[in-house]
């Protein structure tokens, strides 16, 4: 019973606080209350309330914020086709740190909404590059005997797709490659 009534004053003198400290800010219906009921923050700070970050994101529009994002995303920048003393090389250059990705040969090379690409070659290896710029593209760069082309294929939820179209022998293996990423480059080599 003893706790009991500890809670009890507890709870009374915390009502009377209360009510004193809201006698002591005028009462009722003085300007104190009016302001406060027409603007809670002013009832518990400075008549020049400042903006904190919370404030600044809440009032910006979704669209906005989506806009801000994208932008420290990495956006391609150039693409480049060189030869190398083990075979060929195929260069994805960003404007900030290279973006992950994913990579596999395909049989047919698809674009937005499954459509086939069709690109020159007779093996097509995809890469997919994850967490890029919403407009990440790039303009195909000139091939060589071996890599005939480099395609972009579609951009869809931040993920970049590249087609790249490699001459092999009829019946001949998928060339063996290998993916590394150098800074702002993704580095794609192309065995012979």
């Amino acid at each position: 019973m003893r706790v009991r009534r500890v809670a009890v004053w507890s709870n009374v003198a915390m009502a009377s606080a209360v009510l004193v400290a809201l006698a002591g800010c005028g009462g009722g219906e003085g300007e104190g209350s009016k302001e406060a009921e027409s603007d809670p923050v002013a009832a518990t700070s400075s008549a020049t309330p400042s903006r904190t970050p919370q404030a600044d994101v809440s009032s910006r529009s979704g669209e906005e914020w989506e806009e801000e994002q994208a932008a420290k995303l990495p956006k391609v920048t150039d693409v480049k086709v060189t030869e190398t003393a083990e075979g060929d090389r195929v260069t994805f250059t960003f404007n900030a740190p290279a973006p992950r990705y994913l990579d596999s040969y395909e049989k047919e090379l698809n674009g937005a909404e499954g459509k086939p690409i069709t690109i020159e070659g007779s093996k097509f290896l995809r890469v997919a590059f994850i967490g890029v710029h919403p407009e990440s593209r790039f303009t195909s760069p000139t091939p060589n005997e071996r890599v005939l082309e480099v395609r972009y294929l579609m951009n869809f939820e931040g993920e970049m797709s590249a087609g790249i179209g490699i001459v092999a022998p009829d019946g001949a293996a998928d060339p063996a490659y290998d993916i590394s990423t150098e800074g702002t480059h993704v580095v794609i080599d192309i065995k012979e």
